[in-house]
């Protein structure tokens, strides 16, 4: 788990997940890739996820003033930074 405020990012192997923005009950998750991926913007709420790759998944754990608290599922060996 970790959290981010609007405009942190996040680098999960070569996926840069971006909080776009946080209201009230909802946030903005960009995701972006390498080469000619286009960013996939997400709108989620609490407890809702959103899929990276077929095994990396971010679920929305909190929801609070100007923080989300993201938990990660992937497999070992991946690579995060925190940006």
């Amino acid at each position: 788990m970790l959290s981010r405020k609007t405009g942190e990012s996040l680098l999960i192997d070569d996926f840069q997940v971006r909080v776009g923005w946080i209201r009230f009950n909802k946030v903005q998750l960009v995701v972006s890739g390498v080469g000619d991926m286009l960013p996939v913007e997400q709108i989620l709420y609490m407890n809702e996820t959103v899929k990276v790759t077929t095994e990396i998944e971010i679920v929305v754990i909190q929801i609070r003033d100007e923080k989300v608290r993201l938990g990660i599922t992937a497999p070992p060996g991946t690579d995060f930074a925190r940006l």
